[in-house]
């Protein structure tokens, strides 16, 4: 998809209102299409306020959003799947039988009709979630037709599940960082996901002060986003230059 104007790309959310809003005036002001990287919800208190905006700017045209592992879940356990919920996961649904039935559908009717597991910018920048299967250039140039593995690297990254280590009585995978020596050549890989990239045990509670970008020895880059925003980080945003295919800048969007 090749929206033929510059974009201001945002990593994760979690639920956290005004730097989302702040992105928004932003990008509204400078003629930038707005994208999300997803994990819309979960962390903060204001998912209700955030769906409600991102809404608004998906129908009019103004904002694309990429399916995280966080609307991944949710938008399941909505269609009746048997997930388990972790805690920023029920406090998500216990808002949700608490009386903001509108923040529930707003977010339904967000994954169903928009998120997107990848969003081409031009030729040169790509945006997803967690990482990009090897596979998925040669698939993307020949057919287009992605696999269940390749869909979930796009949601989740890359990890070894042999290896776990826990966090706040959650356990997670080791996560591995393989996948960032296939970007290609000429290629910027947006992801969102992780707050503290390549490391194998990601340390949550703690954020570098801007986004990293990884080149790899092809030159392809990959640009982590996620800086902790709703859990005690940062929202950045990174405005896209696609005639000059480069980033302009970063932007911090929490104060």
């Amino acid at each position: 998809m090749d929206y033929k104007k510059n974009a201001l790309v945002i990593g994760d959310i979690h639920a956290e209102f005004e730097p989302l809003r702040r992105a928004v005036e932003y990008a509204t002001s400078n003629d930038l299409h707005l994208i999300s990287l997803g994990d819309l919800i979960d962390g903060g208190t204001e998912g209700d306020k955030v769906c409600s905006l991102m809404l608004k700017l998906l129908q009019n045209g103004k904002a694309s959003v990429i399916k995280g592992n966080h609307e991944h879940k949710l938008f399941r356990y909505l269609n009746g799947a048997n997930v388990i919920l972790g805690p920023p996961n029920q406090a998500t649904v216990d808002e949700w039988n608490g009386g903001k039935a509108q923040f529930r559908k707003d977010f339904y009717n967000i994954c169903n009709q928009y998120a997107e597991n990848y969003i081409r910018i031009d030729r040169h920048n790509i945006c997803t979630h967690g990482g990009m299967h090897p596979t998925f250039w040669e698939t993307e140039y020949v057919s287009g037709d992605f696999n269940r593995k390749q869909t979930d690297t796009m949601m989740f990254g890359q990890a070894n599940y042999r290896q776990q280590f826990e966090h706040k009585g959650q356990t997670y995978p080791m996560r591995t960082y393989d996948w960032t020596k296939d970007v290609p050549s000429h290629t910027r890989l947006f992801v969102g996901h992780d707050p503290a990239p390549l490391k194998s045990v990601p340390v949550f509670d703690q954020f570098q002060e801007e986004p990293l970008v990884h080149v790899n020895t092809n030159g392809g880059e990959t640009a982590f986003m996620d800086w902790g925003a709703g859990k005690g980080g940062k929202l950045f945003g990174a405005v896209v230059n696609s005639t000059d295919n480069k980033i302009e800048e970063f932007i911090n969007f929490t104060q």
